[in-house]
């Protein structure tokens, strides 16, 4: 059974006080089902899309001479795309959250989308070719230091890798598979050398007893590969999940790479390496944020900051090492405002012992709270936290590592590091989720910036409530504002989705932002599973909020203090706008406005929507407006929306013909 939204909205209009019990008993009856949170995999890697339009133009060209051994690439230090004077590629990532406890900082991501970040085009419900992860042209047939010579098979040349199905990501299917090739450049062929079925990442722990597997291969016919342009490709087979709604399918099949190594003088064996360094690090130094305005960090430092970090340390070696391991915090300026030292510690073999679990090392203290602006009128400033791993460290080896971590305060409160490995929503039309953020002073609410993941054919710009609600006890209670919205893809533009306010929400102690949902479509917000803050993550059922399930943030960031610099002024223009007739007895209404003194403002733009969020009616902004003779008679939303798509007016219109 369904019931129209307008008998709310006139509630709501009359009787302000009922409005949150009017929204729950709407909800409860839009509901075909039990309300529930789904997590969805990406479809679309919005990191790869920006970095594609510029990685092409900083791509070397091939070069006119083959690398020489050693090949080797642990990818910490490439960024996105791995590094172009040793790959033929730009259509993997270079990331570290799609990793389960990997063997050091980042590894390469094969899945089923192309340079682009989207699906490849030619994706299908069963296996097709997805990414090729191809080397640059090796030279194989000589060596030239110490002195020139033809290699022979009597130099031992062995090809190293680990991989894992997985990870933190969505698991291959069955039918899925990695594959890697050899290339016979004497004969122009590719020949499979090795192929893993897709499993998910339990399954193959339970084989493997370990979360990554490394593999060794010997390269023993000098016949076939022992040429100048010998290369090697890994390729991956994928397929689409079999979802028939679009804004909830998802396709990504990941497969993790690390610790790819091509050398001679090798052996079956040769499977440890003398390498010390960071697997990760703590993002923040904050307990509850990893940004939050410098305002109301000021105001309350000591309850802000976290009391330790948390470091993750890996030795790839079969003997531990004594090592030493401190930090350092910088300020805007460069100047050193924190240091710590962890004193000295041997780090045992990862193999045998997993990460370092030393406290000094592992979760080193904070010794002191960071500066703050005493005047509290700085919404913004920049830190950087230094780690450094010193082992007992030759320059032949790497038993040194150094890795650098931002802490930035900015105008906004968000839980998520920016990058979303899932996508959240719940489900079915009337559904409500929430996230609550905890203020230390009073401040002015001025717009949420949501990451929406871009799915196929956009399925997911769907229109919602935007809502925001009082804190009663740890729960939303009162409505303090909503509007209808939608995410907008039209700009291709894969990033925070800015929703202004047309009027700023006062706000204090703590606050709710959140949504309700129009359709049984998945919003498909951005979710960081890298920063646990599921205990301020809701959903409702049946009209009681509980618990998000999912171990996560949601990408929602609510903007506080002063306007926005990009707020554009045809809001405040609008305060005076006059729409009349209200109630509308035929199909004209007509409005007046210092924005229309030529009859139409096409930088504006206005839509209408009917009591169940469905958009009836749009056009540009004029002072005589002809309605569609089809609407019914009820209750609309009437929205303007400005060139950026921001919202800068939202009324009601009430068509009531005779």
């Amino acid at each position: 059974m369904k019931i129209k939204f307008e008998h709310w909205f006139l509630q709501r209009k009359t009787m302000k006080i009922f409005r949150n019990v009017l929204l729950f008993s709407l909800c409860f009856l839009l509901k075909p089902s039990i309300a529930q949170e789904i997590l969805s995999n990406l479809e679309y890697n919005p990191i790869v899309a920006k970095a594609s339009k510029t990685f092409l133009l900083k791509k070397n060209t091939q070069k006119a001479s083959s690398l020489l051994l050693p090949f080797f690439d642990d990818f910490s230090k490439s960024e996105v795309f791995p590094n172009p004077d040793l790959w033929d590629a730009n259509n993997v990532y270079v990331n570290q959250g799609f990793a389960y406890n990997p063997p050091n900082y980042h590894v390469v991501t094969l899945d089923a989308l192309d340079s682009t970040g989207k699906v490849y085009s030619h994706a299908t419900y069963t296996p097709f070719e997805a990414d090729r992860f191809t080397s640059l042209p090796i030279r194989l047939d000589s060596i030239f230091s110490p002195a020139p010579r033809a290699l022979l098979r009597a130099d031992s040349i062995y090809f190293s890798f680990f991989y894992q199905p997985q990870g933190q990501g969505n698991p291959p299917q069955n039918n899925d598979s990695l594959i890697l090739y050899f290339y016979n450049s004497r004969d122009s062929i590719w020949n499979r050398i090795w192929a893993s079925p897709g499993m998910p990442l339990d399954t193959f722990y339970t084989h493997h007893k370990s979360w990554w597997k490394q593999v060794n291969i010997w390269i023993s016919d000098s016949a076939q590969y022992y040429h100048d342009g010998f290369r090697f490709r890994f390729v991956n087979y994928a397929s689409l999940a079999n979802n028939v709604m679009p804004s909830w399918q998802s396709s990504m099949d990941h497969w993790n790479l690390d610790y790819i190594y091509l050398n001679k003088n090798r052996y079956r064996g040769d499977t440890v390496y003398r390498d010390l360094g960071f697997v990760d690090v703590s993002t923040s130094m904050l307990k509850a944020y990893n940004s939050m305005p410098y305002t109301h960090y000021s105001n309350d430092p000591v309850k802000e900051m976290n009391d330790t970090l948390y470091t993750v340390i890996s030795n790839l070696d079969i003997v531990a090492h004594p090592s030493n391991y401190s930090y350092a915090v910088f300020d805007g300026n460069h100047q050193q405002i924190m240091s710590y030292t962890g004193g000295s510690y041997p780090v045992y073999p990862v193999y045998d012992s997993g990460y370092v679990k030393y406290k000094p090392f592992a979760c080193p203290r904070i010794t002191t709270i960071l500066p703050i602006d005493p005047l509290g009128l700085k919404d913004s400033a920049d830190f950087t936290l230094r780690h450094v791993i010193i082992g007992d460290y030759t320059p032949d080896d790497r038993l040194f590592d150094t890795l650098e971590v931002k802490q930035i305060f900015r105008n906004y409160f968000a839980y998520d590091d920016g990058t979303p490995e899932a996508g959240y929503g719940v489900t079915p039309s009337g559904s409500m989720a929430a996230v609550r953020f905890s203020l230390n002073i009073k401040d002015t609410l001025r717009a949420v910036k949501i990451y929406f993941n871009p799915t196929r054919s956009n399925a997911n710009e769907q229109y919602f409530y935007l809502c925001v609600w009082d804190d009663n006890n740890g729960l939303p209670q009162n409505l303090l504002y909503d509007t209808i919205v939608k995410p907008d893809f039209s700009a291709e533009i894969y990033d925070f989705q800015t929703f202004v306010f047309e009027k700023p929400i006062p706000i204090r102690n703590a606050f709710y932002v959140g949504f309700v949902t129009t359709t049984d479509d998945n919003l498909n917000i951005g979710f960081d599973r890298s920063r646990n803050s599921s205990a301020m993550n809701l959903f409702n059922i049946d009209g009681q909020w509980l618990p998000s399930q999912y171990k996560g943030s949601l990408m929602i960031r609510p903007f506080v203090g002063k306007p926005l610099s990009n707020l554009s002024r045809e809001g405040e223009n609008l305060k005076n706008l006059i729409i009349f007739p209200n109630p509308v007895n035929d199909n004209v209404i007509y409005l007046n406005s210092d924005l229309l003194q030529n009859g139409i403002n096409e930088n504006l733009t206005l839509t209408l929507f009917n009591s169940t969020g469905q958009l009836v009616f749009q056009t540009y902004l004029k002072s005589r407006l002809e309605l569609p003779s089809s609407l019914s008679n009820g209750i609309y939303i009437l929205q303007i929306r400005g060139k950026n798509g921001n919202i800068v007016y939202t009324s009601k219109l009430a068509v009531s013909k005779n």
